[in-house]
């Protein structure tokens, strides 16, 4: 049943054509132009020829005196894109040698890739000293898209899409014997969205990024397990057990942490994303709806600016000459204007160093790699985040005038510098992404014979800055290595936290013991206490006086590490019910999750005490509602016995969430409860405020118990109860209000939705005379949601007799909602029949799906209905309208074109929707790319803004982006900016269709003359 359903579900009509990664992408054109690509074209398009690394040194243009080491280049190392010293100083390096592909012929877009597996590890080693390297020894090769590495026991953990590898050198000749495949399953999609960047984390763990092409991930040696789904998010397993878990995050590459276990991802055009709400806390309260567990530290989209020194690249002189013989643009573009903005956010790393000032402590470095640049970022806390601003102005930290430049990733090293990793490609972009004309002339996989890597070294060392000697950790004693946790450099840190619970040498207990009690550094004494719990000797006083601890991290660490005791200890418990009080915000937001996890009765007084201090902050508000799976009804009283601030607008998103989740839990004594609750509620000599309190709870329990198919009006019956009483009067209420037109819009429109959680015969008596056209627009809208938000048969029916005296727009949302469902299809195609609707008002793009339903039904009709209406193929489209590049326009008329077709799904300045990419860098495309990326939108899609639909138990259809993803829900975005949360219980199904949301058939709409001015229009923006 459910895949009939899903097969006549159609795409959503969004915008995401001009999107791509790590380029501006061009024109691209037919197989039959390639052939007829003048000879002048491969003569502008010459290789471009490397630099030296001796004379590489000097393309480098840094800030405040740093200068470029030169530490390792081709044949020593090519293709670097993840590195990581082990214990004893030897330098393991990734090699990604085929990217972006191997053999160009087997390089299908937007397909699984079959690319042959010639990436490698390789063992650097510094043999004479002088602290370069000087001798290279392959350790592993025939990887697949290799990108992390992490150590374990003398070996080494590889992820290389699909797998994740262990590999182990035991005769020491610096090459693996031991080879061993852990996980596999993940997707080998796009190249540059793969899983990358293993890190170990304070827990023990291993955390990866997952990039977002997803995966089925097991293990094979086990089998009989079931795969996991991985999704956009991101995973960590245990290195002890080979244990795999999905965790929050997703976005592409890069994986960081802070010193307090803080974790930062990068995407393409969001360089610092912080990792806010763990999934293990989200997943106990499956009825709560999380639109995101990621926090953006720096504004992210199409227009932050990057100020890059290397020229544009011949292929971008292309295009921008191409611009300028082009009548429709005012004036050629200018270098900074074709490449001045992020498009390919990589390595996202946070320096922990000693080895430079103070002042770059904790700063963020994160890679441009298409602009050849390295960007830098100070980060300041923000309540439980961090917001981050740019450290240098109209200029970056590091920016080099070779276009070979491609800085992907960093590491921090033992002797306390940044060691840059530059992947040195002729061309780094995505082969999906470039011209056909211009990518006939170019080799991908130029460079894939080099690379290099540098130090980043400061002017002058810090007073009192010792260069380390070098690492001979592996044959450290126990006391070496706990002495080492005090060390301020963090490679040597988190090294011997890594080899203490490695080596699980009890003789370490004591030495951690006296760390925790007496050393004055607050970091030595955070890894004493994740040591201590990593050696299964975490004590209950060992917490309690990590619970007192003067630094605040430290005490947000205690509390996570106290939660399996909880239950048990009542001293632990009291402990962390008292720091429902702290000072600090990061403790209360650690607190509020924890006390989910405790059976006491005072837990959720203490939530309460931590929400009514942090309402304002969505972050805490979220942790405590994860944390009331089983005493929200506890909560919520609470709240309403806050006489005071339950009518404050601070409370209104707390009520409504809180009332919401008792509605979809559908527990008819808590539903009960909380109503008679709200019944004996009141707001003192106020009776607005007290309704208004009312109003919130009924309608939120309302819309909980439709999502669960039920309906409000079964607390409704005629008896006495105040639970009855309430949602009778509230009800009453509502007619009248929905009714009255002197009522504000707003008012009206809450009623309406309160109107349409009672059942389809209450909700027509009432709602259907406010279809009338003395009705406000908006007001008719929400009269068609509310109707179409029941599944009933007759919906369809009821809509169309009203159909012919509505308004276009009216229309166009009742046409759409009818589409949502197969059992109003019918009636809808009986509708275009005897001329009710207009065939165009059925999008184009939904054509195609009804032409290819499953149901004998839908299809013959759909046949017969759309009859020569089929698409034609897009190269067939797009030279017809090739003509219309060489039109003489008017920006007027273009701009009243953008207008109509493009504000709904795109933002430019401060006008339309982003839902699809802002098209403030649409300045950066020449006329033919804008052509055929309207034309035929799925030639290039980014995953961004690939389509997904979702099918719901009862039937109802959704699609859109998805824009976020946890643990209980997921978030879609749609036109004009609409976002709808969807929990999890309620999905039957959910796929992609690996398409882009923008939909094929624009010529229907725009004729070559207003596809000539639309052009014009976009071209000329300023902004």
């Amino acid at each position: 049943m459910k895949n009939r359903m899903f097969k006549q579900v159609g795409l959503l009509f969004l915008v995401a054509a001009f999107s791509a990664f790590f380029v501006v992408t061009a024109h691209l054109k037919s197989a039959e132009n390639k052939e007829q690509s003048s000879p002048s074209l491969a003569d502008a398009l010459p290789h471009l020829e490397p630099t030296s690394p001796e004379k590489a040194l000097k393309t480098f243009r840094l800030q405040n005196g740093f200068q470029m080491e030169l530490l390792a280049a081709e044949p020593l190392v090519t293709d670097p894109v993840a590195m990581q010293y082990d214990e004893n100083g030897l330098a393991y390096v990734i090699e990604m040698n085929d990217y972006p592909y191997t053999d160009k012929s087997k390089d299908e877009a937007w397909a699984e890739q079959k690319s042959a597996p010639i990436g490698k590890v390789r063992v650097l080693e510094d043999v004479d000293g002088d602290g370069t390297f000087d001798r290279s020894t392959i350790f592993a090769d025939q990887l697949s898209w290799p990108t992390g590495l992490a150590f374990w026991k003398g070996g080494v953990y590889v992820s290389a899409t699909p797998d994740i590898w262990y590999f182990k050198d035991t005769d020491g000749d610096h090459k693996a014997d031991i080879k061993r495949k852990v996980f596999t399953g993940f997707r080998k999609y796009n190249v540059q969205a793969v899983m990358n960047n293993l890190k170990w984390g304070l827990d023990h763990q291993i955390y990866g990024a997952g990039g977002s092409n997803g995966g089925s991930i097991q293990s094979p040696a086990a089998s009989k397990t079931d795969p996991i789904n991985m999704g956009r998010r991101d995973f960590r397993f245990d290195a002890g057990t080979e244990t795999f878990e999905v965790i929050s995050g997703g976005a592409r590459f890069g994986n960081t942490f802070d010193d307090w276990g803080n974790r930062f991802i990068c995407n393409i055009r969001n360089p610092l994303m912080q990792i806010v709400l763990p999934s293990k806390y989200l997943v106990r309260n499956r009825y709560l709806p999380v639109a995101s567990a990621i926090n953006n530290a720096v504004d992210a989209g199409d227009t932050i600016s990057v100020f890059r020194a290397s020229p544009p690249e011949p292929w971008r002189v292309i295009n921008a000459k191409r611009l300028s013989a082009d009548p429709t643009s005012r004036s050629p573009r200018s270098e900074k204007s074709a490449t001045g903005f992020v498009t390919s956010s990589a390595g996202v790393t946070i320096y922990r160093g000693t080895a430079y000032p103070k002042e770059y402590y904790g700063n963020a470095f994160i890679g441009e790699v298409a602009g050849n640049l390295v960007m830098r970022y100070l980060m300041t806390p923000d309540g439980v985040t961090y917001q981050a601003h740019r450290a240098h102005e109209k200029v970056e930290f590091l920016a080099s005038t070779d276009n070979w430049f491609r800085p992907v990733n960093f590491l921090n090293a033992p002797d306390g510098t940044l060691h840059v990793l530059d992947m040195y490609r002729e061309n780094i972009e995505h082969p999906w992404s470039i011209p056909d004309d211009i990518k006939a002339h170019l080799d991908l996989t130029s460079g894939r014979d080099r690379g290099r890597i540098y130090r980043m070294v400061p002017p002058e060392y810090p007073a009192g800055y010792q260069k380390p000697q070098p690492p001979r950790l592996g044959s450290a004693d126990i006391n070496t290595l706990v002495a080492e946790l005090e060390n301020p450099n963090v490679w040597w840190r988190d090294t011997a936290h890594r080899l203490i619970f490695e080596r699980q040498d009890q003789a370490a207990i004591p030495l951690l013991n006296a760390l925790l009690e007496s050393s004055e550094s607050s970091l030595a004494r955070l890894h004493a206490l994740w040591s201590l719990e990593g050696l299964n000797a975490l004590s209950e006083a060992n917490i309690l006086q990590a619970l007192n601890d003067s630094e605040p991290e430290i005490r947000r660490a205690a509390v996570k590490l106290a939660e399996p005791k909880l239950n048990q200890s009542e001293s632990l418990r009291n402990q962390v019910l008292t720091l429902a009080t702290d000072e600090d915000p990061r403790v209360r937001f650690q607190a509020a999750f924890t006390l989910g996890e405790i059976k006491d009765p005072r837990a959720a007084k203490a939530l309460y005490q931590i929400v009514r201090r942090d309402y304002g902050d969505a972050w805490i508000r979220t942790a405590v509602l994860s944390s009331l799976s089983e005493s929200t009804a506890e909560f919520l009283k609470s709240l309403l016995e806050d006489v005071e601030f339950a009518a404050s607008p601070d409370a209104k998103p707390l009520l409504s969430q809180l009332a919401n989740v008792i509605g979809t839990r559908k527990q008819v004594p808590e539903v009960t409860e909380i109503l008679e609750l709200a019944f004996r509620y009141r707001y003192p000599d106020q009776q607005q405020k007290t309704e208004a309190v009312q109003d919130e709870i009924v309608l939120a329990i309302g819309q909980g118990l439709k999502r669960g198919g039920q309906t409000i009006l079964a607390f409704a019956k005629e008896d006495e109860s105040g639970a009855a009483q309430l949602v009778r009067d509230r009800i009453a209420r509502a007619k009248q209000v929905a009714a009255d037109r002197t009522q504000t819009v707003p008012a009206r429109q809450q009623a309406i939705e309160l109107l349409s959680c009672t059942d389809l015969a209450t909700a027509e008596a009432d709602l259907l005379p406010l279809l009338a056209a003395r009705e406000p627009q908006v007001i008719q809208v929400s009269v068609v949601e509310a109707f179409t938000s029941f599944t009933d048969t007759q919906i369809a029916e009821l809509l169309l007799k009203q159909y012919p005296a509505l308004t276009p727009s009216v229309r166009t949302e009742i046409v759409n909602r009818l589409l949502r469902r197969q059992n109003w299809i019918l009636r809808l195609f009986a509708a275009i029949s005897d001329r009710t609707v207009s065939i165009t008002q059925i999008p184009q793009v939904r054509r195609t799906i009804l032409l290819k339903s499953t149901n004998p039904e839908i299809k013959k009709q759909a046949a017969r209905l759309f009859a020569g209406e089929t698409l034609g193929p897009r190269r067939e489209i797009i030279a017809q309208y090739q003509p219309a590049l060489s039109f003489k326009s008017n920006l007027a008329a273009g701009k009243k074109v953008f207008k109509r077709e493009c504000l709904t799904c795109h933002k430019l300045g401060s006008e339309g929707s982003e839902v699809g990419p802002n098209l403030a860098t649409i300045k950066n495309r020449t006329a033919p790319e804008i052509l055929v990326h309207v034309l035929d939108p799925n030639k290039e899609v980014s995953p961004n803004y690939l389509e997904y639909v979702v099918v719901t138990e009862d039937g109802l259809i959704e699609t859109g982006i998805i824009v976020n993803e946890t643990p209980s829900s997921i978030t879609l975005k749609k036109a004009e900016n609409k976002q709808i949360t969807i929990l999890r219980e309620n999905i039957e199904e959910i796929r992609s269709s690996g398409k882009s949301l923008m939909p094929e058939g624009f010529e229907k709409k725009i004729k070559p003359r207003e596809m000539a001015d639309l052009i014009a229009y976009l071209m000329a923006l300023e902004n």
